[in-house]
């Protein structure tokens, strides 16, 4: 049975892993902790790596209905869990919806990190041209649900270039997938606050990424304090960069 520790109202599951820096890892929309984890695994040579599932994922609990959520509200679950395990600061490792969490903690909590990677970041506020690829995703989705087949609304909602282990997680935790989805809007940014954050941060755009995801991994490195860009490499290494 893996441990869990109290998150904001509920109980959050995680693996821990190595001795050294600490290390949170977030995963994105339909992942999992112990995805991630797996593929992050040689951090824990030189550091200890915490993943956990995020609330409504895997064995991690949420509210019944669990219909919404937003950036913050996840965001805290992040840092109750830092305080909970005594982790913090941390090097954040965030991938897709994870990298908002990470962000909005380098922005509202920096006490509790040392610095992030932010993988594929998908702030979609800054980039206008994105607005029509979103609504026909949205269309997608609603489309399929109408049509009773949640699994055809995760497959529009992950879009083509999801891997099986991706789509079987995301199609096992579906509810809170959609919850996630409705939450990608919520995180408020201001510019100052975006330039006022002196933390080193990473923003990586993968080769998967979209091209609105890669418009805004660049406009966010320009708009962040003290980032770099890193254009079609691995969060594992991002990650091993910023231990070293």
């Amino acid at each position: 049975m893996t441990p869990s520790a109290a998150g904001v109202g509920v109980q959050l599951h995680y693996l821990s892993s190595g001795k050294g820096p600490a290390v949170l890892v977030i995963h994105g929309i339909g992942g999992g902790g112990e995805m991630l984890a797996a593929e992050l695994a040689p951090l824990a040579d030189s550091s200890s790596v915490v993943s956990y599932d995020r609330r409504g994922y895997g064995k991690s609990e949420a509210p019944e209905p669990y219909l919404a959520t937003t950036v913050t509200e996840q965001s805290e679950d992040a840092a109750a869990l830092l305080l909970a395990l005594g982790a913090g600061p941390a090097l954040l490792v965030g991938v897709d919806f994870g990298a908002l969490i990470a962000l909005d903690l380098c922005l509202r909590r920096p006490e509790l990190v040392s610095a992030a990677v932010l993988a594929d970041p998908p702030v979609y506020s800054l980039d206008v041209e994105s607005t029509r690829e979103l609504a026909e995703q949205r269309g997608a989705i609603e489309e399929a649900l109408l049509a009773g087949s949640t699994d055809q609304a995760i497959e529009a909602l992950l879009g083509a270039n999801a891997d099986g282990d991706l789509l079987a997680s995301a199609q096992a935790n579906s509810g809170a997938c959609f919850a996630d989805y409705g939450g990608l809007a919520s995180l408020e940014l201001t510019h100052r606050q975006m330039r006022d954050c002196r933390l080193p941060i990473k923003i990586l755009s993968t080769p998967s990424a979209s091209a609105p995801l890669a418009r805004i991994a660049g406009e966010l490195d320009g708009l962040l304090g003290n980032s770099a860009l890193i254009v079609g490499g691995d969060v594992g290494a991002a990650a091993g960069a910023l231990l070293d």
